[in-house]
């Protein structure tokens, strides 16, 4: 038997953008206690506030069109739901690269507003000489990066600074620290950053990243936002697949069969990943995962329509996975030819392990 069965993996799709949501709410939180020390703090506040209100808003929308909502048992309507449903991520995705760069640019107003109060409050002595005053900037900064930064304009422009007054200076050094990165440069270091941090324990999802990543040819904010919005896509369909194939081993050595880990692989340029299972009789289950979330399932060995028990089995065991899924919409039926084939292929296998 060979049938095709769509998968409707919906805890998995809000779980993934539920995350990005709540690290974007996150990241604009901790701004709050920059704007603090900021004159005129309540325009970056409110910002603030809107950015999360908007956040909260999506992440509950999309919770109340996926795992809240009521799916129907009917194949057709089912497959309609999944259109819906990835259209529907779609959408989310592109604001949320939208609203992940909002909150990028906030920061960087922010921190560029903080530094010049730094500076503005710093207690400079008129005694110092030009290593005093160095010594000073430095000092003023928590951040290592902008301390080699202060410290290597100091070194490359002591023949001009040595004849600037001590507000010149701290002028043209805030200057510097504002100005020799541009606003791509620097959102394209808070979103890589800001990802890593993220998934930090998906190995997977940050070889993707590098993937889309070194596909940049500019930092063209345009073109950053559709390296993070073709990111999201992969990302999210390869962790939603990635939790499918395990529960897919689950269930199918649930009902007997043996899964041996090197019969699960992966075939990138045809985006499937294929699963074989056998049973100790030398019947056979093949499963192919695609990328749009759909599986090919085909059962060979079998008498007649026996393989349906199995095949009703291994479906019942993904319901109790979470794993919501259409009834077949494809089916066709083969003469069994090769049962003793797999059988034989087993048995020697087993006698190599045991000599």
């Amino acid at each position: 038997m060979t049938a095709e069965e769509i998968l409707l993996n919906c805890e998995k799709h809000f779980s993934f953008i539920s995350n990005e949501i709540d690290s974007i709410i996150n990241y604009v939180k901790k701004l709050l206690e920059n704007c603090k020390k900021i004159n005129n703090s309540d325009f970056y506040e409110n910002k603030i506030d809107e950015l999360i209100k908007k956040l909260i808003y999506e992440k509950e929308d999309f919770k109340n069109s996926t795992i809240n909502r009521k799916l129907e048992k009917d194949t057709h309507i089912a497959i309609e739901t999944y259109n819906e449903i990835q259209k529907l991520a779609e959408r989310k995705r592109d604001l949320l690269v939208e609203l992940k760069f909002q909150a990028f640019a906030l920061k960087n107003d922010i921190v560029q507003k903080e530094q010049e109060l730094i500076f503005k409050s710093l207690n400079i002595n008129k005694d110092y000489g030009l290593k005093d005053l160095e010594n000073t900037l430095i000092n003023s900064q928590n951040d290592d990066y902008k301390k080699v930064k202060i410290q290597n304009y100091f070194a490359n422009k002591k023949e001009i600074l040595v004849n600037k007054s001590h507000e010149q200076i701290i002028e043209l050094v805030n200057q510097e620290l504002n100005t020799s990165e541009t606003n791509e440069d620097i959102l394209r270091k808070e979103l890589v950053s800001n990802a890593i941090d993220l998934y930090k324990n998906d190995k997977e999802s940050l070889d993707i990243l590098k993937e889309e990543i070194n596909k940049l040819q500019t930092n063209n904010v345009q073109d950053l936002k559709k390296v993070f919005k073709d990111f999201l896509y992969k990302a999210e369909k390869e962790t939603i697949r990635r939790d499918n194939i395990n529960k897919i081993v689950e269930a199918i050595k649930s009902i007997g069969y043996f899964v041996d880990e090197n019969n699960i692989r992966k075939i990138k340029e045809k985006n499937i990943v294929l699963i074989h299972a056998v049973k100790e009789d030398g019947k056979s289950a093949d499963f192919a995962v695609k990328f749009d979330g759909s599986i090919i399932y085909n059962w060979e060995g079998f008498e007649n329509h026996e393989h349906d028990e199995d095949a009703k089995a291994f479906l019942e065991k993904l319901r109790g996975f979470n794993i919501k899924h259409s009834e077949e919409y494809k089916k066709v039926y083969r003469k069994p030819d090769f049962d003793k084939v797999e059988r034989t292929k087993l048995i020697i296998k087993k006698q190599k392990k045991g000599s």
